[in-house]
This record gives structure tokens, C-alpha cells and sequence, in this order.
């Protein structure tokens, strides 16, 4: 026969199932579940078979709840790592790369050139995969617009679409 299992102390004045159905984190409803299966009197073994879970793991979830209450059972939520990027750095590779675009001269940078300018500018060492995840977060990608061609003229364009345009309509005609 297997040892009794010590409750901790308040673990009774809770309804389990009833918070497992509302829970909607699957972690925490399987924790919650076990719990209730533990109220009912079954065994750590038992309730292990049941939710395909080892009985130490089950053991620690009431150890914590033993410690730090309900929310001991509750996962921990993980946070993203701070971006090595800030936001004022961020701000200036938009400003930058949309300058580069616009300018007549070209606006062709690699990830490789805009990492060794961020190191010149602002001293920052970081990965290149670290810049192209921004690139990727700023919604720049290497598909980009064309630049302006130093000898293109705004008005010359205009008039071709114009005409261009019009010797479609009568010949559709």
C-alpha cells in the first residue's frame, strides 16, 4: 500500500476541475487537473497513468502549491529576450534606409554593410542575424523598391504613361 500523500494546508477550499475548465493554458489545466485527481484521494501513481505524467513532476507541483500557494501551480510565463536594438537605434535604420532608397545615387545596402555602420554610428556589437530580424520587424525586406535613376525625368514618365494609355484604348476599340 502506498503512503498517504500530505495535502498542504487550504489545498481542500479549492475547486480544480471546476478551474481546469475555465483555464485556458494546457499546462496549467493538466496541473490543475492533477490536483484534482489528488483531492479525490488517488495516488501519485495513479494520477500520473492518467495524465501521462511522471509522479515526481506531480510531486513538485504540490510542493510548490505547498510553498507559494495556487499561483505555485501556475507556469511561469516566459518573456522575450530585450532587443540589443533600442528603440532610438531602431528609428534611425528606418530614417537611414528610406533616405537610401529615395536617393538618386542608389539605395542598395547589405546586412553586412548596415551591421559595420551601426558599429561606426553607434558602437553597437551585435550578430547579423540580430539585424536582419530588425530588418525583418521594420518590414524591410531585400525586395525592395527601386531608386530613382539619376537621369529619369518625373515629366517624360508621365507623358509616356499618357500616351501609352491611349494607344491601348484604341487599339481594344
Amino acid at each position: 500500500m502506498s503512503n498517504s500523500i500530505l495535502l498542504p494546508s487550504g489545498f481542500t477550499a479549492y475547486d480544480f476541475t471546476a478551474m481546469a475548465k475555465k483555464e485556458k493554458n494546457p499546462k496549467n489545466r493538466i496541473r490543475l487537473l492533477a490536483m484534482a485527481n489528488i483531492k479525490e484521494g488517488k495516488t501519485l501513481k495513479q494520477v500520473s497513468d492518467a495524465l501521462k505524467v511522471h509522479w515526481k513532476t506531480i510531486q513538485t507541483w504540490l510542493r510548490n502549491f505547498r510553498n507559494l500557494g495556487i499561483n505555485g501551480l501556475y507556469t511561469k510565463t516566459t518573456r522575450a529576450k530585450p532587443s540589443k536594438l533600442s528603440k532610438d537605434i531602431t528609428d534611425w535604420i528606418v530614417k537611414f534606409i528610406t533616405m537610401l532608397s529615395s536617393s538618386d545615387v542608389g539605395g542598395h545596402i547589405t546586412g553586412k554593410q548596415l551591421q559595420s555602420i551601426l558599429i561606426e554610428e553607434f558602437g553597437l556589437k551585435c550578430c547579423l542575424k540580430t539585424i536582419y530580424n530588425c530588418l525583418h520587424r521594420l518590414k524591410f525586406s531585400w525586395i525592395s523598391s527601386r531608386s530613382k535613376h539619376p537621369k529619369s525625368d518625373k515629366e517624360i514618365q508621365e507623358l509616356y504613361k499618357k500616351f501609352s494609355k491611349i494607344s491601348k484604348e484604341s487599339v481594344t476599340a
